[in-house]
């Protein structure tokens, strides 16, 4: 009886299976933890890495805005000076014509085209179809402050009245090349030299 229990008692080759089964597999699942916090671990520091990144490209979008927004307002202000360097530069230059009629004789008109600006350069002219004189500008440039002489001839000398007409339409430029034009329309303009004569006035 006592062998039989003796035998019972001795582990059999399941048991010694077993039992090294448990002890393997005591390592395997301590290993596996170890990898799964080591994984855990890789996982949780590209989290940090990302968020990192992302705070870095909020404040590069945020400092870009700035950027951006400076640079408009150095823009404005730039475009700002040069259109009143602009304005300067052409106040500076600019050719101002005017016409002063001097006497009449017969049908003939005589004028002087006088520039208080600065210097012009002549471009040519139009007639409107209701002048009633014919005339030339023989000369292309006038400086600053000078005077050219011009004559008017009547088309009709016959036919003048109080209702005759000078008009037309002068094309010049400044020493920039910036085109300028001028409408001169005068009605009777020898009542206009007598008015001229008692006062002295100066016609534009």
């Amino acid at each position: 009886m006592k062998m039989q229990k003796k035998e019972k008692d001795k582990p059999t080759i399941t048991d010694w299976i077993q039992s090294i089964a448990a002890a393997i597999s005591i390592p395997a699942a301590i290993f596996a933890c170890i990898v799964f916090f080591q994984k855990d671990i890789v996982l949780q520091s590209q989290i940090s890495k990302l968020d990192t990144i992302a705070n870095q490209s909020l404040d590069q979008t945020r400092l870009l805005t700035e950027q951006v927004t400076i640079l408009k307002k150095e823009l404005k202000m730039q475009i700002h000076q040069n259109n009143l360097s602009q304005s300067n530069r052409k106040s500076e230059i600019e050719p101002k014509l005017i016409i002063e009629f001097e006497y009449y004789n017969g049908d003939v008109i005589s004028a002087k085209l006088i520039n208080n600006g600065k210097s012009a350069i002549i471009l040519g002219k139009v007639d409107n179809p209701s002048s009633d004189f014919n005339f030339d500008i023989p000369y292309q440039v006038i400086g600053e402050g000078k005077e050219k002489d011009i004559y008017f001839k009547y088309k009709r000398p016959d036919e003048k009245s109080d209702k005759t007409e000078l008009n037309f339409r002068l094309y010049y430029e400044d020493i920039d090349n910036k085109k300028y034009t001028k409408d001169f329309k005068f009605v009777n303009i020898e009542q206009l030299i007598d008015e001229k004569q008692k006062n002295n006035i100066q016609l534009v």
